[in-house]
């Protein structure tokens, strides 16, 4: 482990063993080999080994406290104990595996309630930090290929929000595209849909160089690449268009676009082919491979889940079970929104969340934790309807209750990822801005986990964007860095959700950052209350007759 790891274990268990007047202490990992010896010793001798493990290796999977009085009848347990003068043995693990053991020297006093509880929350946040420690060695071993990961997995989470958010099926099909030419760097892209009588293939969307030439093209089932793959349902890799058979040059001929090499995979839903997704020429000069078809896949499976989606909105739904469903999100919703905000540290607060017709997963909260110290929360939940709102009334409780026991807000953010992986499904995740605000240092401190960036204005109306690298909570195990930065009199501190940036008029343009920067700057020397209904205003304007497709959630926070 690093340094600063071992050294912040060791100042948290020697406190423990303070506390409790413990003789010793010992860290172990989990018995991997016949020999074993302690990773940190407090208050004992650092140098045992002991050399009998293999006959203990059992207790990697024994998910209980161990104690002198409980052990089974095992000589080896037992010589494992009065070797390393232990009382008492504790598992450091998660549900799926043994990080390690924590052995006590209790000086054969019985252990209390009050040591177990205390114990059992160090078991904790010694197994989360290993898996932290753990995913660190990773990253630094395979660093290019994760940044590779994180990119596609972002975006894949940006595309899923926007299937979500009940966006026009072209202006989706569009965005998806988009995404996937940017992520496997290609010179040009497209979907064609089969057509009602699934004798050809239509260009739904067509980005590129001649994208609009293209557009009104069609292609014949089982003619070209794209028909044969609408055909087989099998993905191609062509890595030189021109020396396959199979590819159609008389698209090249009447555009005078060149093709080099392609990728072509099917949209499939339940086993239906609904038509294909192609890109064409990587930037890079190389061929398409593995991967990129992998990838493709994956977005080629969003999009035909984008399709799905668009039909099944001009089917008859059971009106009365969704009015019952959103009734009960918009109730906790309306319970867990804050009504009255703390406006006594040199802050002036305002929140406004507008819930859209479908109740999605928007919230906010600010509460004091010390007379010094208030914490600062917008976040937006993948999904809608009552399981929406429950996983958004899960990380209201859960993020008071972290605050009762640690003010540290890289510890709660990882918690809190670690939480939602545990009890919510692979499609649900949670993009979040956390700030804590200490008064005395006018000192921000905040970690935005894969949220929209927090806008500050400073009296120079400059702009500050506050991001991070942080991906959204609740998709893999990722160390979470707080950043800070210095309020200044009269800084005007903006935290939204996509539902404000996202708002779209009838030519389906999007409100914009920009348009909601030059709005807070025409009318920052208002109060925070004034510049919020502000924003409100024009934003209505922006998107006259057009209805809400997703909830708009704000805060605006002013420097005394």
């Amino acid at each position: 482990m690093a340094k600063s790891v071992v050294s912040e274990i060791e100042y948290i268990l020697s406190y423990y063993r303070q506390l409790f007047n413990y003789q010793s202490i010992s860290l172990f990992p989990a018995v991997t080999g016949n020999v074993i010896k302690p990773l940190l010793v407090i208050n004992g001798d650092k140098n045992l080994k002991y050399d009998q493990a293999l006959e203990i290796q059992w207790i990697n999977f024994y998910q209980n406290m161990l104690t002198r009085e409980t052990m089974p009848e095992n000589s080896a347990l037992q010589s494992f104990f009065k070797y390393f003068e232990l009382d008492i043995i504790l598992p450091i693990r998660d549900e799926k595996r043994c990080f390690g053991f924590l052995g006590l020297s209790s000086k054969s006093r019985k252990i209390t309630e009050v040591e177990l509880r205390i114990a059992d929350f160090i078991m904790h946040y010694l197994s989360e930090l290993w898996k932290n420690v753990e995913l660190l060695y990773d990253i630094k071993r395979e660093s290019e290929q994760k940044q590779t990961l994180l990119e596609e997995m972002t975006v894949l989470m940006e595309i899923s929000r926007a299937i979500d958010s009940g966006r026009d099926i072209q202006n989706l099909l569009e965005f998806i595209m988009d995404q996937c030419v940017k992520v496997i760097r290609a010179e040009a892209g497209s979907i064609l849909l089969m057509s009602e009588d699934e004798t050809e293939l239509e260009f739904k969307v067509a980005l590129g160089p001649k994208g609009k030439e293209v557009k009104p093209f069609k292609v014949e089932i089982g003619k070209g690449i794209a028909g044969w793959v609408a055909e087989k349902g099998k993905p191609l890799l062509i890595p030189d268009a021109y020396s396959d058979k199979r590819f159609d040059s008389s698209f090249d001929a009447k555009t005078g676009f060149k093709t080099k090499s392609i990728l072509c995979v099917p949209l499939i839903y339940k086993e239906k082919i609904l038509g294909v997704v192609q890109a064409l020429n990587r930037l890079d000069g190389k061929e398409f491979n593995k991967n990129d078809e992998q990838v493709f896949t994956i977005f080629a499976t969003q999009a035909a889940l984008a399709i799905e989606n668009s039909k099944l909105l001009f089917r008859e739904i059971e009106k009365e079970a969704i009015e019952k469903d959103l009734q009960v999100a918009a109730e906790i919703h309306r319970l867990i929104i804050p009504s009255d905000l703390p406006q006594n540290y040199g802050l002036q607060i305002s929140g406004k969340h507008i819930p859209s017709q479908q109740v999605g997963g928007d919230f906010y909260s600010v509460f004091p934790i010390n007379d010094d110290e208030i914490v600062v929360c917008i976040a937006d939940v993948a999904g809608k309807g009552v399981s929406g709102a429950l996983l958004v009334s899960t990380l209201h409780a859960t993020l008071k209750a972290y605050f009762k026991y640690s003010t540290d807000i890289q510890e709660i953010v990882n918690s809190l990822n670690s939480l939602i992986m545990e009890i919510s499904t692979s499609d649900k995740f949670i993009t979040l801005f956390l700030g804590k605000y200490h008064k005395n240092t006018s000192l921000l401190e905040y970690i935005n986990a894969g949220h929209n960036p927090g806008l500050l204005l400073r009296e120079d109306n400059t702009t500050v964007k506050l991001k991070s690298k942080g991906i959204s909570i609740g998709i893999i195990d990722f160390s979470y860095k707080a950043e800070t930065i210095q309020l200044r009199e009269d800084d005007v501190l903006i935290l939204y959700t996509d539902g404000i940036t996202e708002t779209a008029n009838s030519k389906q343009e999007l409100y914009g950052e920009e348009r909601l920067l030059k709005t807070v700057l025409k009318h920052r020397s208002l109060d925070c209350y004034k510049i919020q209904e502000e924003i409100i205003v024009t934003l209505d304007e922006f998107r006259g007759s057009e209805s809400a497709a997703d909830d708009q959630t704000l805060l605006v926070i002013k420097k005394n």
